[in-house]
């Protein structure tokens, strides 16, 4: 006979679960991929190589660091249209402008013969100096003030001092270039043998259009004169200077000069007479340059300040 249960709930419990079963399997299977990571992570870095980054060392380098700067983007500069300036003038212009060391240029006119007013004194200091390096003239030589000597006309003073008044050719060649004194100049010639030698000398350096007599040059000839000065030509290093410091700062700083900034040293000669403004120099830029301006019958007083607009129009260009 068997035995009534009572009416009492009886709960079942459920078997613990053991090793081997579901959830254990779960957690191998965890560690298993975490181990898998692990060792992945160990092992792939020794294997990929960073790229490297080389520089091929110049043969002069001594294997220590190389710095290595960047160059500024060269700025391409428009030419100026110096016609424009000039446009509605009277008379005629003579100009070049030229980069020493570069190709750029300007040409108008630049072979129209001009008066030349005291820029014509420029391959007279030339020649002279050039006569100071050969040996044949002594720059400390005494030259004595002579009443047959005094040039009653234009511009230094010279021509005010009183004969007997001593001098070494090396002061009157200061005069010459820096107060453009027409009588230094006039001694000059004189030292040198007169205005025929004077002349063959001139023309010795290659130049047919520059009339010493005539007061004529042309701004090619004035222009390359100073552009052979400018590149190391011409002259010994020591008379270069010389006559540059004598062409600097000199008594008439209005025109080319007023055109470039004060710290910017500009060689020039410059040569006023009735109708006629030149100056030519060289401006001694980053990039330097030689700029020449010729006129003949012109307005003084329209062209006197054309030539500063002239200049600071190139300076734009050229200029640092």
């Amino acid at each position: 006979m068997e035995k009534e249960v009572s009416g009492a709930e009886v709960k079942v419990r459920r078997p613990r679960k053991t090793i081997g079963e579901e959830g254990s399997r779960k957690q191998t299977i965890i560690l298993f991929l975490l181990l898998l990571f692990l060792g992945l992570v160990m092992y792939l870095p020794g294997k990929i190589k960073a790229p490297q980054l080389s520089i091929d060392r110049p043969q002069w380098s001594d294997g220590g660091v190389i710095t290595i700067k960047k160059t500024k983007r060269a700025v391409i500069r428009q030419a100026p249209t110096l016609e424009n300036l000039i446009a509605g003038q009277p008379g005629d212009f003579g100009i070049l402008v030229k980069s020493v060391n570069g190709q750029e240029e300007i040409k108008l006119g630049e072979n129209l013969v001009m008066t030349a007013a005291s820029v014509i004194k420029l391959p007279v200091l030339i020649v002279y100096y050039q006569a100071v390096d050969s040996g044949q003239l002594d720059p400390e030589a005494e030259y004595v003030l002579a009443e047959a000597d005094r040039w009653k006309y234009g511009t230094g003073s010279l021509q005010y001092q009183p004969a007997g008044t001593i001098y070494t050719y090396r002061q009157v060649a200061q005069l010459a270039a820096n107060q453009s004194d027409n009588m230094g100049a006039e001694v000059l010639i004189k030292k040198l043998g007169g205005y025929a030698k004077t002349q063959q000398l001139v023309n010795k350096l290659g130049l047919t259009k520059i009339n010493l007599k005539e007061n004529e040059i042309t701004a090619a000839e004035a222009g390359g004169l100073l552009l052979q000065l400018a590149q190391g030509k011409l002259l010994t290093p020591a008379s270069r200077e010389e006559l540059f410091r004598n062409l600097t700062k000199t008594v008439n700083e209005d025109r080319l000069p007023a055109g470039v900034p004060d710290s910017v040293r500009v060689v020039h000669k410059f040569g006023s007479e009735a109708g006629v403004v030149n100056d030519c120099g060289i401006v001694e830029a980053g990039n330097p340059y030689v700029i020449c301006v010729l006129t003949t019958a012109v307005n003084v007083g329209e062209v006197e300040p054309l030539l500063p607009q002239i200049s600071a129009a190139v300076w734009d260009w050229l200029g640092d």
